[in-house]
């Protein structure tokens, strides 16, 4: 047998082959890319006017085709009042509902058809180490002690240490009611405003309530380097809200009840 000849030309390109495995492009809700970036120039609406310079106003986002509001008039009462949709708060046509117990502060939430708030009256949810005597308030500017918040992970508590007055943060279990992880953010509450949770992310606002100026991680448990300008230094903001189903912050902003639209990261990456 010979030596092997020359290398001939090449072939004819051959039929293409068959498609690999689909990527997943979708990113976590969770993840650290979905901190809020900034908040629309204006409220992207001025709901209505109310009597009080303090309250509430709710919207239980973990059912999805529910349109009921919850107004909460005052930082203390126990009256909340109930409507249909947006339509029938505006005009207020609504019913009154007594929570037979005294809320304190403007820190409620309703969440899977209950309604949660800090009442000195009730002791159904055991809570280390405190701080809420004496008026040494969490959130001075709407005098509350306790806040609750609504997020896509679940339910948050928010309180003040009694140790070292920092901000902590409890996750919630609504089977049992009680606390399944403490987050200590080492944030002192003397520099906070107002505070929301969105998508496992602590945001504070500095004590005018202008701009937010701090930010954890609570599910990784770290700072978050996120500032943002918020609101004009005008008035009491008594509550600061976080809703998941439409992304939208609730605002209590001196009488008036507003939303903002909130704007994330991977909005801004994905343009």
């Amino acid at each position: 047998i010979g030596p092997p000849g020359p290398t001939g030309p090449p072939g004819p390109q051959g039929p293409p082959g068959s498609p690999g495995p689909p990527q997943n492009r979708s990113k976590s809700r969770h993840s650290s890319l979905q901190q809020v970036h900034t908040l629309s120039e204006c409220p992207l609406l001025n709901i209505t006017r109310m009597e009080s310079i303090f309250g509430t106003w709710m919207q239980d986002a973990a059912l999805q085709d529910d349109e009921k509001i919850w107004a909460a008039e005052h930082f203390s009462g126990r009256v909340v009042r109930e409507y249909s949709d947006i339509a029938a708060f505006q005009n207020d046509s609504g019913t009154s509902i007594d929570t037979k117990k005294f809320f304190q502060g403007c820190g409620h939430v309703v969440h899977n058809g209950s309604m949660y708030y800090h009442s000195n009256m009730l002791n159904t949810l055991a809570i280390e180490n405190a701080l809420y005597h004496n008026l040494r308030y969490l959130l001075p500017n709407s005098k509350t002690y306790f806040k609750l918040a609504a997020d896509e992970n679940g339910l948050w508590l928010m309180f003040a240490s009694s140790f070292d007055e920092s901000m902590v943060v409890a996750l919630l279990d609504e089977k049992t009611f009680s606390v399944s992880t403490y987050v200590n953010t080492t944030y002192p509450r003397s520099k906070a405003g107002n505070a929301f949770v969105a998508c496992g992310v602590l945001y504070v606002t500095d004590t005018k309530d202008t701009e937010v100026t701090f930010a954890f991680d609570l599910l990784k448990e770290k700072p978050v380097n996120v500032s943002f300008e918020f609101r004009a230094p005008s008035g009491v903001l008594a509550m600061l809200s976080y809703n998941p189903k439409n992304r939208h912050l609730y605002l209590w902003d001196n009488s008036y009840v507003k939303e903002y639209e909130v704007r994330f990261l991977t909005d801004t990456l994905n343009l």
